[in-house]
C-alpha cells in the first residue's frame, strides 16, 4: 500500500470514528439539565386566612390582609416524600412551646406568611401565651419557608434548612426581641 492510500485509510477511519462519535441518540440533542435550587429557597405560601391561631390578622399588623401560619399539612404534596421525612426527622419545627421569658411558663412560637391590602407578601414569626399575642416580628418579601430550633440560647428562626444563617429570639430581662 502506498503512503497515499494509508493517509486516505486512516482518515477515512478517523473521519467515521468521529462521526460516530458525535452522533446524538435518537436524533435529539442532549442538554444538560440545570441544577434545581433547594425546595426551601423555591416554595412559596399563600397566605389565605384573616385569622392566624384563633387571633385576627389586623392585631399582628393593620395592614395585613391575609395570613396563615405554617405547619406540616403546608409541606405534604408540595415537596418529595423523601424531603418531607428528612424535614420531620430533622431539629426544626414550624411551631414549638419554649419558656423564653423564664417566668415557669412556656410561650407558643410559630411562622406563618401574610399579605397586605397593597400586595407585599413576606414572613412572620410570631410568640402567643394563651391565645394572646406577646409579640410579632415581620419581614417582607418571599412568603416562603421558614422554621424555628429551639436552642440553650433562644429560639432560632432560620429561613433555610442548610444553613448556618437564623435569627434568635430571645428575651431582653423586659421584652422579647429578634437580632
Amino acid at each position: 500500500m502506498s503512503i497515499g492510500k494509508q493517509i486516505l485509510y486512516w482518515t477515512t477511519i478517523c473521519t467515521a470514528l468521529l462521526a460516530i462519535g458525535c452522533q446524538t441518540t435518537g436524533g435529539a440533542m442532549r442538554t444538560a439539565t440545570p441544577p434545581t435550587a433547594a425546595w426551601w429557597y423555591e416554595i412559596s405560601f399563600e397566605p389565605v386566612s384573616n385569622s392566624v391561631h384563633g387571633i385576627d390578622v389586623s392585631r399582628f399588623d393593620p395592614t395585613w390582609d391575609r395570613a396563615s401560619a405554617l405547619d406540616a399539612n403546608a409541606l405534604e404534596g408540595r415537596i418529595s416524600p423523601e424531603e418531607l421525612a428528612r424535614y420531620l426527622d430533622s431539629e426544626l419545627s414550624l411551631a414549638l412551646k419554649s419558656d423564653l421569658d423564664d417566668d415557669g411558663t412556656p410561650e407558643d412560637v410559630f411562622v406563618g406568611v401574610f399579605s397586605t391590602r397593597d400586595g407585599e407578601r413576606g414572613r412572620f414569626v410570631d410568640i402567643t401565651r394563651n391565645g394572646q399575642l406577646l409579640q410579632h416580628f415581620a419581614q417582607t418579601g418571599p412568603s416562603g419557608f421558614s422554621a424555628l430550633l429551639d436552642y440553650e440560647d433562644g429560639v432560632r428562626w432560620y429561613k433555610c434548612m442548610e444553613c448556618d444563617e437564623f435569627e434568635l429570639i430571645g428575651w431582653s430581662g423586659q421584652s422579647f426581641f429578634l437580632e
